[in-house]
């Protein structure tokens, strides 16, 4: 029956595509197999119960891992309510004859924990130490630096003040030595003229004569200015070299004090990478005391939680240990509850 409304299904889509029929003849045709098969499994009993049988499992399965899990929360809750009845009898000083290799590990861990402590403050007060010299070195080298730049500055004016001068007298200079170039063009040029007074024929010895004195007038004057120029070069040229020696012994001057500074710089370099080593080297010892503390810690969780069961089972009478008696009794009363649950499934 199946099988035939099948292949009628697929009939009616390979024409209903072929023909362009509207695809909700597949879709009536594929309702009405799956009423069928819903009919055959209502009719089949055996294949009703081996389902019910598969889906019960399947919800026991279920219901007993979430059991479980709640059973292993429970158990890790009382696990911690021990470890917290082991710690306050401890810190109250609660002792009991059945947990004294307990006490003992206890008391060890504890005078090792309180040694470790006392190195950790010890460490503390180092880097603390450490790093108040460094600020300290810090500002001390600041402080001389700073002193150093202070000697330094007037140099600087002063070498300032002496550039300005020599970049006054090369203008000076500049201007002198065009001076003296210009008084010798004009000697050849008044050298020439004598020259052409000689060789003019239209001009007569008395002539000549009159006109060479007002040449040698004219260049008489010009040397005369020329040796007044060339003197005042010579003067300028002077003071200038005494002006780059002076600037000489200022810039060995500055680069002696810039040396010291440099000096300064590189040794502070050299003490506060020295102080950081240091800091750093504390701080690591620091690091690994404290994990050695942490490891304690951990080694003295099950003495507790063991010291807890002890004292559990002892019911130690004191005030401050009845609120976990009380609620250990509840975390036991459900892991029973679940366990047997868990056993009925």
């Amino acid at each position: 029956m199946v099988n035939l409304l099948a292949n009628i299904v697929f009939l009616q889509t390979g024409e209903t595509a072929s023909r362009g029929l509207p695809y909700w003849t597949f879709w009536l045709l594929l309702c009405i197999i799956l009423l069928l098969i819903a009919f055959i499994f209502l009719r089949d009993k055996s294949l009703r119960q081996r389902l019910n049988s598969f889906f019960s499992r399947l919800k026991g399965k279920m219901v007993k891992i979430r059991l479980q899990a709640t059973l292993k929360k429970e158990k890790q809750k009382k696990e911690g309510l021990l470890k917290e009845l082991g710690a306050t009898a401890w810190t109250e000083g609660i002792r009991a004859k059945e947990s004294e290799q307990i006490e003992k590990n206890l008391i060890k861990l504890e005078k090792d924990k309180s040694r470790l402590l006392k190195e950790i403050k010890e460490a503390d007060s180092k880097i603390k130490m450490l790093n108040k010299n460094l600020e300290e070195y810090t500002q001390k080298f600041l402080a001389l630096v700073k002193d150093k730049e202070t000697e330094i500055n007037p140099f600087k004016e002063k070498i300032g003040k002496t550039e300005k001068k020599v970049k006054f007298l090369v203008g000076g200079l500049n201007q002198k030595q065009k001076e003296i170039e210009e008084a010798e063009k004009q000697l050849k040029a008044v050298e020439k003229e004598i020259q052409e007074i000689e060789n003019n024929p239209e001009l007569s010895d008395k002539q000549k004569k009159a006109k060479k004195e007002e040449i040698k007038e004219k260049i008489k004057n010009i040397k005369n200015k020329k040796e007044k120029t060339q003197k005042n070069h010579q003067s300028l040229k002077e003071e200038k070299a005494e002006l780059d020696k002076e600037k000489e012994k200022l810039k060995g001057k500055i680069g002696e004090y810039e040396r010291q500074i440099k000096d300064i710089e590189e040794e502070k370099k050299e003490q506060l990478r020295k102080f950081h080593k240091e800091i750093k080297e504390w701080e690591k010892n620091r690091g690994q005391i404290q994990e050695k503390v942490r490891e304690i810690d951990r080694k003295k969780d099950p003495l507790f939680k063991n010291l807890g069961k002890i004292i559990n089972e002892l019911r130690v009478d004191h005030k401050k240990l009845f609120i976990f008696y009380s609620q250990i009794d509840r975390a036991d009363k459900r892991i029973q509850d679940i366990e047997k649950n868990i056993k009925k499934i």
